[in-house]
């Protein structure tokens, strides 16, 4: 399905993000882990979370679709994957880390394969800390297999500053499994924690379902974790909270309109640990013209980019590695420069988001200088249209629409259902609020 995305002037109406990636992979994983019936509300079930559900329904759970959005889940405690064919984890690197860490508890293993692997992106760290918990695995040829071997479990040290994913992965692990002559477990974080809201975001998932786990400094700046082994999760009923990254691109859409527009975003939950929802406060300090009601949950975005201008500013991206591809179109459009720093990591998401979105503004036409960790965006008058390679990655495809949306000629792109993955009605959203797209195959 390809886009054909023209000049926009204006934006008007209400909508309601979709709900958390993040949230819907923990909820989903931890009420198939629960033995007994749970219901989730709002989840998203596209993308990546789909491919987290696939694995779980080839794991025996059973998971039924309600009305208005609503899941039940049916877990168990119990699993045994000796019959299972290897399991095709695509890019989702949510699935293939939290799922490495839950093949302990599964008889016989389990195995993976899948373009995460085929890209080499990092696992090692994660794999390594798991042989502490009696683990053993086998890498290679593109395929991964890992099992328990042994009930020994030591305490584990890992990094933080590759993936906050591994340090996820082990905390949904950790309290459930059985450990030989041992009551709890301390694991360690040896470095600066990268995304660390993410890690809230798992922790309240995790308590939520009834599992306790002590966060505390082990050394200046480092956090440590400790958790009492064999612990079990409750069935719960769980509304999964709207997404702040999602709603991100709507919020800079409105923004960035060429003359007055009036958008309200609904369901969004201030006070969240969603890291994402940074991007109200830097868009504030840019100059934006926001209205934050807690009361309602609502967000009110007032557009027009020549009267509400924004200034470009520095933003540190560590903790919110999936508004990059966004704040480096905002950056385009605002006065002056916008420096987005502390972006290594971005180069072992999807794709690399730094260059791959330096090339695509480039091609519009947008001043950039790239270096390893950051991108240097300046103010572009004028945004020509281009035909658009979004390199499969729903993030930077929904980021290049709202760059393309008032540039002066028409765009094209290619694939834009990828951005299912994330925001499964970013397009429909975008035509109810009046963009000028057409779908053209």
């Amino acid at each position: 399905m390809d886009l054909q995305i023209k000049n926009t002037t204006q934006l008007n109406g209400e909508i309601t993000p979709p709900g958390s990636k993040s949230y819907s992979h923990r909820a989903f994983i931890l009420a198939a882990h629960a033995d007994g019936v749970s219901t989730l509300k709002n989840p998203l079930i596209s993308g990546d979370v789909l491919v987290t559900l696939q694995i779980l329904k080839k794991l025996g759970i059973k998971i039924e679709q309600q009305k208005d959005n609503t899941y039940k889940i049916y877990g168990k405690t119990q699993f045994q994957a000796n019959s299972l064919q290897p399991i095709d984890c695509k890019n989702s690197g949510t699935s293939i880390r939290i799922f490495s860490a839950l093949s302990l508890l599964i008889e016989g293993g389990l195995t993976f394969t899948g373009k995460f692997l085929e890209k080499n992106r990092p696992i090692l760290p994660l794999l390594k800390a798991l042989t502490n918990l009696g683990a053993q695995y086998s890498l290679k040829d593109q395929k991964l297999h890992i099992h328990r071997i042994s009930q020994e479990c030591k305490n584990i040290k890992i990094r933080g500053d590759i993936s906050s994913q591994f340090i996820t992965a082990l905390l949904i692990l950790g309290p459930l499994l059985k450990c030989k002559q041992k009551e709890q477990i301390i694991m360690k974080i040896t470095t600066l924690l990268v995304s660390y809201p993410y890690i809230k975001i798992t922790l309240k998932v995790l308590n939520a379902f009834g599992i306790k786990i002590e966060e505390k400094q082990w050394k200046k700046g480092l956090l440590e974790y400790k958790f009492k082994l064999d612990q079990k999760l409750d069935p719960q009923n769980y509304i999964i909270p709207s997404d702040f990254s999602s709603a991100a691109f709507i919020i800079a859409a409105s923004l960035l309109s060429l003359t007055e527009s009036h958008v309200i975003l609904k369901n969004l939950d201030f006070k969240d640990p969603q890291g994402d929802k940074r991007i109200i406060d830097i868009l504030q300090k840019m100059g934006a013209k926001i209205e934050v009601n807690e009361h309602k949950n609502q967000l009110i975005c007032y557009g027009n980019i020549k009267k509400n201008k924004l200034q470009g500013i520095e933003v540190d991206c560590k903790e919110i590695p999936d508004l990059f591809p966004i704040l480096s179109v905002i950056g385009a459009y605002a006065q002056g420069k916008m420096v987005l720093y502390n972006a290594e990591g971005l180069r072992l998401k999807e794709s690399d988001r730094v260059s791959i979105m330096a090339r695509e503004l480039q091609k519009m036409g947008v001043k950039i200088k790239e270096y390893k960790d950051k991108l240097i965006i300046y103010h572009c008058k004028n945004l020509k249209g281009t035909k658009i390679d979004h390199e499969h990655d729903h993030r930077i495809a929904m980021a290049c629409t709202i760059a393309a949306l008032y540039a002066s000629e028409e765009s094209e792109i290619d694939n834009i259902e990828i951005v299912k993955d994330s925001y499964p009605t970013f397009i429909e959203d975008l035509i109810k609020l009046g963009a000028n797209i057409q779908i053209i195959s």
